[in-house]
């Protein structure tokens, strides 16, 4: 009863677990795009400010170069102004790229180009007038307008920097809550799964301690059972022992006795014959479900003999009934359990006799297969078997339909003890059903390997005329 609730626990631990780990692996998710989409803009804001100040640099330089050369006329300087010229126009067009998701700084840029571009023109000139020799290159006056078109550079150049001041701010801002619950769902999730670890660990604990407890209640069950096949095994059948042999001598002496008295110790002995068979199925069927499985005594013998008495018991016990056998060699030598034998083919008998057509024989055949296994095949006529019954016939307590009512001192165990002497010799045993008839078949293999050698001090014989159950 508490393998469904454990399984539940499981199941609810595993779905914790699998939840916990797909929610901290969401918000890992998106604190790592919010930490790099964060860290983008930064980057982006401080390429923006490097660009701005490039520009700057390369005017001023421009501007430097320019003046140099119309102060020196050293041609080395003209080509440093142009390149410084061309370096500018690049840097202007990269600052456009960078900024052309804010309008605001497109517009500023725009502006910045046509300063620039008449700060170049007017640049140009003059360095045009300093090589024709032209002293006007060097007018104070040009030289103001000079300076103040570099200050309306600069001027455009301040607005565009502060605006990426302005907006480096708030992106840091967002950068650091990025960073901050990074770090936080990275706690969070070790702590989720630390918390996660240990429920598991006390449930692992709890759940160990109940499984203690159920081993602890059935090794006392199974200490009970082993008590009971004591008492089975020796308080019950000895004295029962005791009856059948008084019994049996009592019969001995049958031109003593009167016809009632006669009658009366035999009802006694089928009385008690009946008992001791029951208390050996039990014992039997108790050893089968310990695990130990059913008790053997292997042995040289002829199972041919063995099967031909038990048949001839099976027929004094049901007169009224056809009994069947089939054997195809003189004798089937071999090392197996003869009494074990002997119940298999009573067991498959009562049950053929009980369950098929009263009017129809019960066939019994013995015969050597091409391993040199023996099979014994028990037939009967009648109604088939339905399929979800084969399924689970050889189980213990599992009986036909209608035998409730028909034979209800039937224990349902007759099949199951019949399956655990089969597995017992390290062989099987089958069943077929259909509209002719129902066959059950065992296979003994020749010199069953691991076959138990142990001996029981209990009487193992079932009665060939007792019901198998």
């Amino acid at each position: 009863m508490s393998s469904k609730p454990s399984l539940m626990r499981i199941v609810a631990a595993f779905a914790a677990a699998v939840l916990t780990i797909a929610a901290v692996t969401t918000a890992s998710l998106r604190s790592l795009s919010a930490r790099r989409d964060g860290s983008r803009w930064v980057v982006h804001t401080h390429d923006v400010q490097l660009a701005i100040a490039r520009v700057l640099a390369l005017a001023m330089e421009a501007e430097t170069r320019q003046r140099g050369y119309l102060l020196t006329g050293r041609e080395e300087d003209a080509e440093t102004f142009r390149a410084a010229q061309s370096a500018l126009s690049q840097e202007v067009d990269v600052l456009a790229l960078l900024t052309q998701d804010n309008p605001r700084q497109q517009q500023r840029l725009l502006s910045l180009r046509t300063l620039l571009q008449r700060r170049a023109e007017a640049l140009t000139r003059a360095v045009d007038l300093r090589r024709q020799g032209d002293r006007a290159a060097l007018d104070p006056l040009e030289s103001r307008e000079a300076i103040q078109r570099m200050e309306s550079v600069r001027s455009v150049v301040q607005q565009m920097g502060d605006e990426e001041t302005a907006l480096l701010a708030p992106r840091l801002q967002r950068l650091t809550r990025a960073d901050r619950w990074s770090l936080g769902v990275t706690l969070g999730g070790a702590a989720l799964l630390l918390i996660l670890a240990g429920t598991a660990a006390l449930a692992v604990r709890g759940d160990l301690r109940r499984r203690e407890e159920e081993a602890s209640d059935r090794a006392r069950v199974l200490e009970y059972q082993e008590r009971l096949i004591a008492i089975a095994g020796h308080d019950l059948r000895n004295p029962l022992t005791a009856v059948l042999v008084s019994a049996q001598m009592l019969l001995q002496k049958r031109e003593e006795l009167k016809p009632g008295q006669a009658n009366a110790v035999e009802r006694i002995l089928r009385s008690a014959s009946r008992i001791d068979a029951l208390a050996a199925l039990l014992i039997d069927f108790t050893y089968a479900r310990l695990g130990k499985g059913i008790p053997m005594r292997p042995g040289p013998m002829d199972a041919r003999a063995v099967v031909e008495r038990t048949v001839d018991e099976l027929r004094a016990t049901h007169p009224a009934r056809e009994i069947r056998l089939e054997v195809n060699a003189p004798a089937m030598p071999d090392s197996w359990d003869g009494d074990r034998i002997s119940q298999v083919v009573s067991n498959l008998v009562a049950n053929a006799l009980q369950y098929g057509a009263a009017d129809a024989p019960v066939t019994v055949s013995l015969n050597r297969d091409a391993a040199d296994a023996l099979e014994i095949r028990v037939h009967n006529q009648g109604a088939p078997l339905p399929p979800e019954l084969r399924q689970r016939l050889f189980e213990p307590y599992e009986r036909g339909k209608g035998a409730e009512s028909a034979h209800p001192r039937g224990l349902g165990l007759g099949l199951f003890i019949v399956r655990e002497i089969a597995r017992a010799h390290g062989g099987s045993i089958d069943v077929s059903s259909d509209a002719k008839g129902t066959t059950f078949v065992v296979h003994l293999p020749h010199r069953a390997p691991g076959m138990p050698g142990r001996e029981t001090t209990t009487a193992r014989q079932t009665t060939a005329g007792v019901p198998a159950g």
